[in-house]
């Protein structure tokens, strides 16, 4: 499989066990899936469905029997988690706008400020001086990556 898609398949598992499914996106990817020839009932089902008019528990619904036909593993809450906070953080590493990932970083700093608070006052002064966070940020994407070892392909 085209490794976009299967980062976007595990992106799905992620956003399922963390009750974060997004219709719309659930849809193009099932789409997506079925022009690459991944033709299963349920890719089928969840192509035929609406973005736009798609309930958010009707696509989670599709979306479990979408990683069940695919054979893929479901995330338990935690490992998804850290798998969408370990995508933050790399995005915030890659040079992202802040507008990209700003109401995202709370999976970074309430796992961080559990040793140290001075995170808050690192993301407070991200504007200024980001050398501070981003050191935070490292040492979570460090903390996630062992987390999710055995969790993701």
């Amino acid at each position: 499989m085209d490794p976009l898609l299967r980062a976007r398949l595990q992106r799905l598992n992620a956003d399922f066990a963390a009750l974060e499914i997004s219709p719309d996106v659930a849809v193009w990817l099932a789409c997506d899936l079925l022009l690459a020839g991944v033709d299963t009932p349920a890719v089928c089902a969840l192509a035929g469905e609406s973005p736009t008019r798609l309930d958010r528990g009707l696509a989670a619904d599709l979306a479990r029997q979408v990683l069940l036909e695919l054979g893929i593993t479901p995330l338990s809450y935690e490992e998804a988690d850290w798998f969408l906070g370990r995508d933050t953080a790399q995005r915030i590493l890659a040079g992202a706008p802040r507008a990209e990932w700003e109401g995202q970083t709370w999976r970074i700093t309430t796992r961080l400020c559990r040793e140290n608070d001075d995170v808050f006052t690192a993301l407070a002064r991200f504007d200024d001086a980001p050398g501070p966070f981003l050191d935070f940020v490292r040492a979570y994407l460090r903390l996630a990556d062992e987390q999710l070892a055995d969790a993701t392909p």
